[in-house]
Order: C-alpha cells, then structure tokens, then sequence
C-alpha cells in the first residue's frame, strides 16, 4: 500500500513538475550593442528583470551572448523569430518609420526624459493603430536625448569650420544638416564610429554624450561643440515578437504590457538622460574641450533646417496624416512636461 502511494506521489509531483516547465516561457533578447553598455545596464536589463518578476515565473529572458543581425536588420530578426526582443532605430528604416523623421529635427530638447515621454504620447494619438510593426508587439519608443557635434582636431566656432569635413551620420536629417553646413556625411551605424575616427576616414562625429563611453569615442574625440536643443535627438524602439507575445496567458501579457508604452519610455528616457550625462562627466574627466556653437553656427542651421518641415508635413501626407498635427501635438506635450 505504501508503495502505491509513493508511486502516485511521484506520478503527481511529475505531472505538476511538467506543468511547471510547460507554464515557463523563455523569450531570447539580442542586443547589436555589448551588454556592457550603459544603455543595457540602465535600461534593457532592468527592464527585462522587471517583466520577469511580473509575469509571476511565466516568462523567462535569456540574453543572447552575440548579436543575431545587423543592427539595421533588428525589425525583420524580431520578426522572423531569430530573436524574440530587440531594439531598432527608427532612421535605419526611413521609408517605414518616416512618420518620426521629425525626431531628427535639431533643437527639440535637452532632456530624454522629457522628449521621450512626448514621443510616445505623439505615437499614441496619431500612430498606434497604423501598422507600423507589422509581426511584432511594440513596447514603447524612446528619443536618445541631444545630440551634439564632435570632432578629432578641433571646435565648431563658424559654419566655414564646417566646410570640407567628413562627418560620420546616422539619419537623412543630420546628413543634410551636416551636408547645408558645408560637411561631407558618411552615413554609418554608430558601431562602425570608433573604426572610422580612429583610422581617419572621418573627421567627426553627430552624436550623443553617451557614446563617449560607451563606444569608447573619448578616445578619439577631443572636442565637442554642444548645440543648444541639440543638433538632433534620433528615436528608437523596443519590440517583442508578436506570435510569441500572442502565446502568453493574459498574465504573461500584461507583464509586458505593464512596462510598455509611456512606463518604458519614462523609463528608457531617464536613462538615456543617465548615462548622456555620464558621458559627459567622463569627457571633462578627460579633459575634452567643450564650448556651446556660437550664435553663427546655430542661425546657418536654422536656415538650413527650414524646409524640414514643410517636407515632412508633405511626406507624411502620402500616408494621410497631419504633419503640422504630429509635431505640433509632439511640441505642446514637450512643453507641458518641461513646465512639470
């Protein structure tokens, strides 16, 4: 008699134990930057931990130890189920995502935080339901804060300092900012910078405070020229794969669904603020010389910004939607959150 019981106790803790495994559902996480990096200490890891511990053990997040694609390919990775979560940037798919070109505009704010909050509003009102990530779960958008002008022998101090030099850029926005000023753009992801300055095919960099240390830019840039409002901002995005996500009990759902939206982009926004401030403590730690643009350089910008959003107002109505709408709605919620 006892053996039977024993027997059935084994068989019952078996068929729980099974359950248990078959309840647990592991999402694989790629990051094109190293896990080292700030914006994954600060953000992407912290984020993960916290779905994890709301899904109450459903889900489980294994961060794979090398990057599955390029990272202008992340969207389709995420996709095609080569990784379950992934971050994108919006300009590395310009025809898809042209609706937040306006991110890329200069002078939109000095603090992520802020920025990023009114991005995600923005997307909210006017974007959310447009199918814009077809195959994937959207967990919120991010700005990556101002972003400035670096440079390997010298300040920015008149837009003739410009003339001739071979900046490295990431979006068509800075390209034409970079280009209107008499510089010549060399479009390429930031994980081709360091290579870049260090070997001289670039003359500077329109970046972020950040990637001082976080790609090891200090190294290479000495000099930076702060642009008040930033010379851009950029946005990106944060995705799960969208069959695996459907997969989930409502549980595991609404553990994604409690750190996405305006949760993640308060979230991503405080720490891209973090560590852009890292990144400049570590630069007058080093002893890079830092000056703001003088009132030349930002007017020869404005000039050349003006067409910009005219331009988008009349790209985005090909999708019909309101141009002068989105950025207006994104500029009031800007103002709002500064005034708090």
């Amino acid at each position: 008699m006892f053996w039977k019981k024993a027997v059935l106790s084994l068989v019952v803790a078996g068929f729980f134990g099974m359950n248990a495994a078959k309840a647990e559902t592991e999402f694989t996480f790629s990051s094109w930057i190293p896990w080292t990096h700030g914006l994954n200490v600060h953000l992407y890891i912290p984020w993960a931990e916290a779905v994890e511990k709301a899904s109450n053990g459903e889900i489980k997040i294994r961060f794979l130890p090398k990057s599955v694609a390029a990272p202008r390919a992340y969207l389709d990775a995420v996709r095609t189920g080569q990784t379950d979560i992934g971050f994108g940037t919006h300009s590395y798919s310009p025809q898809l995502f042209a609706a937040y070109h306006f991110t890329d505009f200069p002078f939109l704010g000095d603090r992520s935080v802020v920025t990023s909050v009114a991005l995600q509003r923005t997307h909210d009102k006017f974007l959310a339901d447009k199918n814009l990530y077809d195959g994937v779960q959207l967990i919120g958008i991010n700005t990556l804060g101002p972003g400035l002008l670096f440079h390997r022998t010298k300040l920015i101090k008149s837009p003739e300092d410009m003339v001739g030099q071979k900046i490295r850029t990431g979006g068509e926005i800075t390209r034409r900012l970079v280009e209107g000023l008499g510089g010549v753009s060399v479009a390429q992801p930031i994980t081709k910078a360091y290579e870049l300055l260090s070997t001289g095919v670039v003359d500077g960099h329109a970046g972020h405070w950040e990637q001082l240390v976080g790609f090891k830019l200090a190294e290479v840039l000495p000099y930076a020229t702060i642009i008040p409002g930033g010379l851009n901002s950029g946005s990106m995005y944060l995705m799960v794969n969208k069959a695996k996500y459907d997969s989930l009990s409502p549980v595991g759902k609404a553990a994604f669904d409690k750190y996405s939206g305006e949760v993640f982009a308060k979230m991503a926004g405080e720490a891209w603020d973090k560590i852009n401030d890292e990144g400049k403590a570590a630069a007058v730690a080093a002893g890079t010389t830092i000056a703001d643009a003088p009132d030349a350089v930002i007017d020869a910008m404005k000039k050349v910004s003006v067409e910009f959003e005219a331009e988008y107002y009349k790209e985005v109505a090909a999708t019909d939607l309101d141009g002068k709408a989105i950025l207006d709605y994104f500029r009031s919620q800007v103002d709002e959150l500064k005034a708090k």
